[in-house]
């Protein structure tokens, strides 16, 4: 069977998250281990505690800390694809394309070859971090609105653009606080004048990801990505920004780092592999929540998506994979 394999990316979090793989396969324990060392020897005595705790004991405003989250949700997502890989190295067999949707491309490139185990932490840590610290702003979920339509309704709102291509139905904008807060009343009213079924969903985050106002931390970031070796990828790699499959560690490189400013092409990289001419017959996302297996779903109802984040589904799909 062909497949895919997809990474979530920062919001899949919750407090619990990953415990009962840490107490269940001892390389999920390795994985976090490592996380923990090179998370507290990057903050050192900033840290207020180690990744591990965090994820399985919260508390959940430091989970939601942009430099915490990150590391988190990667360090689960690459904890199960080692499991597997460990466990079930059939289920790994004919993956033609690897993705991830924001923080989630990293865990591809991991899973595709393209960065070692130390490198991919270290760069999602400063990642982390200075996202963190980047120009604060606010993101807005806009449900039910097509993208030409938003496109002129925020044209002209100074330091708002798109975040996240999430689906056909759901586009994130992002920006500035005050002029974050000036599109949705100007895309609530036009819904309301014109009898529509928008959603305006303000996001609980402090900063205007994947727009312009991250440029500085892009800058600093970008420095740090040509420090780190990148491999030619074993399977193609779909890339946020520019929703092409590149395999060659130099493209790859150079496309990562318009990451952080651009926005994440997530229907389209969807589009791309349930169209693919290799005949994808299943995706698996791996990770914490079920959020790519929903967007995957808006746009195709009845593709085969697993989501495997706990315990059960990796013992399920192992077995599977034995049996046949």
């Amino acid at each position: 069977m062909t497949k895919a394999i997809v990474f979530p990316g920062q919001g899949s979090q919750f407090v619990g998250m990953a415990k009962d793989l840490y107490q269940s396969f001892p390389r999920a324990k390795e994985i976090f281990s490592l996380v923990d060392k090179l998370f507290l020897d990057y903050h050192g005595d900033n840290a207020k505690q180690s990744i591990s705790e965090t994820c399985f004991n919260g508390p959940e405003d430091l989970l939601q800390n942009t430099a915490y989250t990150q590391p988190a949700i990667l360090a689960m997502s690459i904890a199960i694809f080692e499991i597997l890989k460990e466990k079930s190295p059939n289920t790994l067999t004919n993956v033609k394309y690897f993705a991830g949707h924001s923080l989630g491309e990293f865990a591809a490139l991991y899973a595709a070859g393209v960065l070692s185990l130390e490198d991919t932490f270290k760069l999602i840590i400063k990642r982390g971090d200075l996202m963190s610290k980047a120009e604060k702003g606010a993101m807005t979920a806009i449900l039910g609105l097509d993208e030409e339509k938003l496109n002129v309704l925020i044209n002209g709102i100074d330091k708002v653009s798109v975040a996240n291509f999430n689906s056909p139905e759901q586009i994130v904008i992002t920006g500035s606080a005050d002029a974050v807060e000036d599109a949705n009343q100007k895309i609530e009213a036009y819904a309301s004048e014109n009898s529509l079924r928008v959603k305006v969903i303000r996001l609980t985050v402090g900063g205007a990801f994947h727009s312009p106002l991250m440029e500085n931390a892009s800058d600093k970031f970008a420095e740090l990505i040509d420090s780190i070796n990148f491999n030619d990828a074993a399977s193609p790699v779909i890339q946020n920004f520019s929703a092409e499959a590149n395999a060659y560690a130099q493209e790859i490189k150079e496309v990562l780092k318009k990451q952080m400013t651009g926005a994440v092409q997530w229907t389209k990289t969807v589009q791309k592999l349930i169209n693919s001419e290799e005949g994808i017959q299943e995706i698996l996302e791996l990770g914490p929540s079920k959020v790519l297996a929903g967007l995957i779903k808006k746009q195709e109802r009845r593709f085969p998506v697993k989501s495997i984040q706990a315990e059960p589904d990796l013992s399920a799909l192992i077995s599977e994979a034995t049996a046949v």
